[in-house]
């Protein structure tokens, strides 16, 4: 690949100091310089605050087991940017992630002059991907928000919404209503939108959503008692009926969140969880019945206490945390939060103290002892950029092949 590789994602890194940039108009100017790739192939649009990554990965799995040859887009990326775009569930190659690259940024330079952002670049590539690929459908996750994320400019016949809570509230708005607002807006007049109703769905944010849908929306009830995981498998398997598709077996590797993901890693019982707001936290939290060592580490938000405000609940430092260990994630679009801020956080007026070690691998490596010295279990818990952090230990560990372990289904 050598100097030209180095050049165009050079160029693509450079996008990064544009920041988030809401709004459709970069990628309706540079989809069209690019033959709107993105009208010539179906997408299920989905959006929410938790979830959707883990629906999206399902749906895929689902489609290409009935025989579709299957586009996924998702973000953000664990460590390889290619990882954003799948087909049936492979991560594309660096080369062709570098031929489209090249073409978007050609076409970027057309004049007047387009500046896309970092995850529009991304999304205008998975396009370019799909259509080369001749894909039957695309499984679309959205970035941020809905209404003026980039995402939705696809040609969707289904869309759907996981869940509804606080995050990314700079962007979004403070209020649950502003945010059910922003996420509604992935509704296409006359497509249907199905939303995943839990206890956190109330009458004023469904209300909100079914005055945007209206005769569209389609309500699937939930049984709050199951896991994350298994509730949105249960909603792939409706949207498989939508759809007239066999239901099969669904065998799925998403890092933090499928069940199983990395339990045998490190000598104890592991349990993987990439959660990074304050529902994601709570859900996590809430299936954890016995004592364990616990590690942490978050990157950077707006409403960073808001967000921990579930680890500072006293039942947990009396009942389950045998230790705490904080830590900080390598890598990631935001910076880490402080080990000694975050122990501060949520340790305040608890009874556990908790250590502080900022390498994560050496903070795992630590816990691990712990588990198997106390006979219990190890639950490492926050940040996506920490699941990639020490997937990509263990790739390296266990001399493991990277797109091996990308594969998603």
């Amino acid at each position: 690949m050598g100097d030209s590789f180095l050049d165009i994602r050079k160029w693509l890194d450079e996008r990064k100091l544009i920041g988030v940039k809401l709004g459709l108009t970069n990628c309706e100017i540079m989809l069209q310089r690019l033959n709107n790739p993105h009208l010539e192939f179906p997408s299920i649009h989905v959006a929410g605050t938790n979830g959707k990554g883990s629906l999206c990965v399902q749906l895929s799995a689902t489609a290409c087991a009935n025989n579709l040859k299957v586009g996924l887009f998702t973000s953000p990326h664990l460590i390889t940017i290619e990882e954003r775009i799948r087909i049936n569930g492979i991560p594309i190659s660096p080369d062709d992630f570098d031929k489209f690259l090249n073409t978007i940024r050609d076409a970027s330079l057309i004049s007047p002059v387009c500046n896309p952002t970092f995850f529009e670049v991304t999304f205008l590539l998975a396009m370019l991907a799909f259509k080369e690929n001749n894909i039957d459908r695309a499984i679309i996750e959205t970035g941020l928000g809905g209404r003026l994320d980039s995402t939705r400019l696809v040609n969707a016949d289904l869309c759907v919404i996981t869940t509804i809570s606080k995050d990314h509230t700079e962007f979004l708005g403070n209020t649950l209503e502003e945010i059910a607002f922003e996420k509604a807006g992935i509704h296409r007049p006359g497509v249907p939108l199905i939303i995943s109703k839990s206890e956190n769905l109330s009458p004023s944010v469904l209300k909100i959503i079914s005055d945007k849908v209206g005769t569209d929306l389609r309500i699937q009830e939930n049984n709050n008692s199951l896991s994350p995981w298994e509730i949105w498998n249960n909603l792939s398997k409706e949207i498989a009926e939508l759809f007239g598709w066999n239901i099969p077996m669904l065998e799925c590797n998403w890092p933090g969140r499928s069940p199983g993901y990395g339990s045998l890693w490190f000598g104890v019982e592991t349990k993987i969880c990439a959660a990074h707001n304050k529902e994601g936290f709570i859900a996590e939290l809430n299936s954890i019945n016995r004592p364990c060592v616990i590690v942490i580490g978050v990157t950077e938000k707006a409403d960073i206490k808001d967000t921990l405000s579930p680890l500072n609940n006293s039942y947990y430092h009396d009942s389950i945390f045998n230790q705490i260990i904080f830590t900080e994630p390598l890598s990631g679009r935001n910076k880490s939060v402080n080990a000694s801020e975050l122990k501060k956080i949520i340790c305040t007026n608890q009874s556990s103290s908790g250590l502080v070690i900022k390498n994560p691998i050496e903070a795992i490596k630590e816990a691990s002892i712990i588990a198997e010295r106390e006979g219990i279990d190890m639950i490492i818990m926050g940040s996506v950029y920490l699941v990639g952090d020490i997937l990509n230990y263990i790739i390296i560990r266990d001399n493991l092949s990277l797109w091996e372990e990308l594969r998603v289904h």
